[in-house]
């Protein structure tokens, strides 16, 4: 009984902070129980000028047992004949039903209940001690023990660093048998070839000594600048020492001294740091292998055996140093052997930060470089941090260059390339033309400081561009493009948001020199369309205006380019079309206007069709001594030859009453688009009084005003609209709250299409509330773990009449994490709980909200979210998290 109660009075005695200015900073608290430390999982800590333990710490030190009711918020704690009983916040406890006034009510701290020293040291005849300056309570629960006090065991001494004084030298060794006889340990370092028995080893004064108290493990202490030998000598390099440990028995209890240690020697083994460590995206795979790391060798590499290279999130390297880079997993480091150079090293695309995560572009690294000793970790040096580097992946390829017309101008000339494979982090493309006499000094820098009107804009849509320039576009150096300069094109990628400022420069393109040929010139005013729908060459209608001047041009070959060829079709491709793959048109009259033919193929031999999109061209071809001086006219727009029943309506149409304003910003409707887009123009939005829904046709959607309907863009595969507060229904009136509605989408087709529109079926009706209610959030939110997963439980929310679940989310504890990210989470990565009006409890799933598995030795913390019904409204409905915790 007399263990049980200093067990309790050991969870009173100990808290460090708590909350906010009731909770006072101090130096951690420590509890030695007869001589022994007690390990806490929770430290002690100081309330109002009292010390705070945990309870069920302390309790099963002695054995005794620990019940909790939740409901009540009691703990009763039996051990023996003695029974306990404390309500978390009250100042009334009882020992036995006999009630007991305390200073400081009990509390609950992070899941664990504390309580206050005074409580158990005025029920117990125990002695308590407290030592404020050192922050240790002592606890003795009988009549010291008298007996001869062990000598420790395995004194062990290491050279650990490289100061040249008494911080070099680390002494570790095994406690002795009984601690609950030992005072304290004294270490005593000694050089080598003295002698030292017990009797010397009493008399030594405390300033040449280190004293070590008991803990209850084996201590291993690292020594300080000002310790000194036995003999008072300061402890320095170059010097052989051995060092023993005295026992020193409490009162009358004997001493004892260990066997000495192997004899050491401290060496400096310092060396200089790396630096200039350099950082460069060199490539774009989108991996390790974009980042090239380069630093300067150390002077004297004889004391190393290699570098290790460390990627670091940025917003965490200001808390990496030396002790965290030798924390570091090899998996997620690189190594590079020395060579006696300056070393650059470009990283593989298996290399990961120091998180474990493999490297990507959009992510802000730091890079630090270490020195190894391998025969001494606390002998590696540490670079300084490099600047920042984000990788980004956002180079051009396939860059060409052709002469297209006879404009002397940028007309003429023609620039085609491949995107970025990754165009997350670019805003767009400048096409920039450089005069090959200013090549040779071209460059990033110089790229940047082009003014806008001395450049051409290309957007990121699509995978590549071919794009023939404006007859105002201009060189570099602000001059006209014109015929008989010669010419180098460039690409500069910008980058936009976290690669803001990160530009890239392309290769340069081939020479070109725009030659004007008088002699031949191209069509011009080219245009198609889509006329019937047979589905061969006979669907499609060519016009052009003929060349201006005629007299060396024998024939027009209409060439149709099915599009996936386009990229790469030119004057010589056409050249080479055989004669089967165009259509041959006189140079009779001044323009052309032909529909092709049911035999019609294009330019790679096969026969014309819908749904197969193409581009034309015109080939101009000379006659005569021009017979080599065919031209090639630019490409008309893309055509799809399209069968006009084929326009498809929308699926998966859907309403929600999403507000509470009373008008259109309630209404949200949600839908898949049609699968094929080609010639839908656009999508419309109609909103039908469900009194007039049983007669709305099509021909009633193509007469409502544009007043009257939500106009929806083809981009994406879906649509998630919300109306606004003007929207109104089909018969011109404003969307209000309790009228009863039904909606509709139309397809409309575009200038390509000469079919009818489509519409969709009807929603489900809906009629707009104005009494909905925001969700209240769920609160006192706790875990514990059950076998390995994680229990859950918490108080429901105040008013569960709009809410429809509850989704209990595991976070990593370092993630944002907001009411938008929770609605995000898939539902195969969190739990469900339907209220039922208790309070409830549940394991979590087992992934976390990123799907990834929920696994030891990572810090999680969980979040509960209440979501709305269709009588609420998700205004926040997130939870505060548990603490952080890892299984």
């Amino acid at each position: 009984m007399k263990k049980l109660w200093i067990s309790i009075l050991v969870v009173l005695v100990v808290i460090p902070m708590m909350f906010q200015s009731s909770v006072k900073a101090a130096t951690p608290i420590s509890i030695i129980i007869d001589g022994v430390r007690l390990s806490t999982d929770q430290a002690p800590v100081m309330v109002n000028g009292r010390t705070m333990v945990p309870l069920r710490a302390i309790f099963e030190a002695f054995n005794a047992t620990i019940k909790w009711n939740q409901k009540a918020q009691t703990v009763t704690a039996t051990k023996d004949d003695t029974t306990i009983m404390l309500k978390i916040g009250s100042k009334t406890a009882t020992i036995n039903n006999k009630a007991v006034t305390l200073d400081v009510p009990g509390l609950n701290l992070k899941g664990r209940t504390m309580v206050p020293t005074r409580f158990v040291s005025e029920a117990l005849g125990h002695e308590v001690g407290w030592n404020p300056k050192t922050q240790v309570v002592t606890i003795t629960t009988s009549a010291s023990n008298v007996g001869n006090a062990g000598p420790v065991s395995n004194v062990i001494a290491q050279d650990v660093s490289d100061f040249g004084d008494g911080r070099d030298l680390q002494v570790s060794f095994t406690r002795a048998a009984n601690e609950s006889l030992v005072d304290h340990y004294r270490v005593l370092i000694v050089k080598s070839g003295n002698i030292l028995n017990l009797s010397s080893a009493q008399t030594i004064t405390s300033y040449n000594y280190s004293t070590v108290l008991p803990t209850g493990t084996n201590p291993s202490v690292k020594l300080t600048s000002g310790t000194r030998t036995i003999d008072g000598d300061s402890i320095k390099n170059n010097q052989a020492y051995v060092a023993y440990v005295l026992t020193v028995g409490k009162g009358s209890n004997t001493s004892a001294l260990s066997i000495g240690s192997s004899s050491i020697t401290l060496v400096n083994k310092t060396v200089t740091a790396i630096n200039n460590v350099q950082v460069n995206d060199i490539s774009d795979y989108g991996d390790g292998r974009d980042l090239s790391v380069s630093f300067n060798k150390l002077s004297d590499e004889s004391k190393i055996s290699s570098y290790r290279i460390f990627v670091v999130k940025g917003n965490n390297y200001s808390n990496f140093n030396l002790s965290t880079a030798n924390n570091v997993s090899s998996a997620n480091s690189t190594l590079v052997s020395k060579t006696g150079n300056n070393i650059t090293q470009i990283l593989s695309s298996a290399s990961r930060d120091t998180d474990g995560a493999l490297l990507k572009t959009g992510v802000s690294y730091r890079v630090f470089v270490m020195a190894i000793d391998n025969s001494n970790a606390a002998n590696n040096v540490l670079s300084s941090v490099s600047s920042a580097i984000t990788l980004t992946n956002i180079g051009v390829s396939n860059l060409t260059v052709s002469d297209v017309s006879n404009y002397n101008d940028g007309r003429d000339l023609r620039v085609s390339f491949t995107h970025a494979t990754d165009e997350t982090y670019i805003s767009q493309y400048r096409i920039m033309v450089v005069p090959t006499s200013y090549y040779s000094s071209f460059s990033l820098a110089e790229a940047n400081n082009v003014t806008n009107a001395n450049y051409t804009a290309a957007s990121t849509n699509g995978t590549s561009t071919s794009l023939t320039l404006s007859s105002s576009a201009r060189d570099v150096r602000g001059a006209l493009i014109k015929n008989a300069v010669s010419y180098k094109v460039y690409i500069l990628s910008i980058g936009s948001g976290s690669n803001s400022g990160g530009n890239v420069l392309s290769n340069a393109s081939s020479v070109i020199t725009l030659i004007y040929d008088s002699s031949v010139s191209t069509v011009f005013n080219l245009s198609v369309s889509d006329v019937y729908d047979y589905g061969d060459g006979r669907d499609l209608r060519v016009s052009f205006t003929h060349a201006t001047d005629e007299t060396y041009i024998s024939q027009y070959r209409i060439m149709v380019v099915p599009t996936s060829y386009y990229g790469s079709f030119d004057l010589y491709a056409a050249n080479n079309v055989v004669s089967g793959n165009y259509t041959a048109v006189s140079t009779s009259g001044s323009s052309t206007n032909q529909v092709l033919y049911s035999s019609t193929r294009d330019v790679l031999g096969d026969l014309i069709k819908s749904g197969s999109s193409y581009r034309v061209y015109v080939l101009s071809v000379g006659s005569g001594g021009y017979s080599d001086s065919n031209e090639l006219s630019s490409a008309s727009p893309i055509i799809t030859l399209f069968n006009n029943s084929s326009l498809k309506a929308v699926t998966n149409l859907n309403v929600s009453d999403v507000k509470d304003y009373g008008d259109g910003r309630d209404l949200q409707v949600s839908f898949n688009h049609a699968t094929d887009e080609t010639y839908i123009n656009q999508y419309r939005i109609m909103v039908v009084p469900t009194s007039d829904y049983s007669s709305f046709s099509l021909p009633d959607a193509n007469n409502v005003s544009s007043a009257n309907y939500t106009s929806v863009s083809t981009s994406g595969s879906s649509t998630s609209q919300v109306l606004d507060s003007s929207a109104r229904d089909v018969r011109g009136n404003l969307i209000k709250a309790g009228i009863s509605y039904k909606v509709y989408v139309l397809s409309v087709g575009n200038g390509n299409y000469a079919g009818p529109n489509a519409i969709s079926g009807e929603s489900s009706a809906i009629t707009l509330s104005t009494n909905k209610s925001p969700v209240i959030s769920v609160t006192n939110v706790t875990y514990r773990e059950d076998n390995g997963r994680i229990l859950i439980s918490f108080d429901k929310s105040a008013n569960e009449s709009n809410i429809s679940e509850y989704r209990v989310l595991v976070v990593p504890s370092k993630q944002g994490f907001g009411t938008a990210d929770a609605l995000a989470v898939n539902s195969s990565y969190y739990s469900s709980v339907i209220p039922n009006g208790t309070n409830p409890s549940t394991f979590t799933a087992t992934r976390d909200v990123n799907g990834n598995a929920i696994v030891k030795g990572v810090k999680y913390k969980v979040y509960v979210l209440a979501v709305a019904n269709n009588s609420g409204v998700q205004n926040g409905g997130l939870s505060n998290s548990t603490e952080e915790f890892e299984i």
